[in-house]
Order: structure tokens, then C-alpha cells, then sequence
């Protein structure tokens, strides 16, 4: 749990993401791709993270960042 914490501060504090999705994802394209942070939910194992891709609002878990 310490880990993912320090995970979510990380992202918090940088306001950008990369993704990291699994193959299977819809998003899977922009795999690698770094993208900027809309909002974070509470912290939690699938802590729900908001991203703009080309200016859209998308829900992302904590699981699919790097």
C-alpha cells in the first residue's frame, strides 16, 4: 500500500502521466504516450484518474499509469 501511495503522490505532484495499458485495452495505441492529468480520485488500490487525450476527459485506473 506504501508503494501505491508514493505512486499517487508522484503523479499528483508532476501533473503528467505516461500510460501503461495492457494489450487488450481500447486505448492501447497511445501506450508510452505521456498526457496530462485532469483530476485524481481518493487514494485506493483502482484509484480512478482522469487524463485529456486531445481534449477529451478520460477515466484511467492507477494500474494503467506509470
Amino acid at each position: 500500500m506504501k508503494k501505491l501511495l508514493a505512486k499517487i503522490e508522484r503523479i499528483r505532484s508532476r501533473g503528467w502521466v505516461v500510460l501503461d495499458l495492457d494489450k487488450n485495452h481500447t486505448l492501447y495505441h497511445l501506450d508510452g504516450k505521456r498526457f496530462q492529468i485532469e483530476s485524481i480520485g481518493v487514494p485506493d488500490i483502482k484509484c480512478k484518474v482522469s487524463i485529456l487525450v486531445n481534449g477529451e476527459k478520460v477515466d484511467l485506473t492507477i494500474d494503467d499509469l506509470y
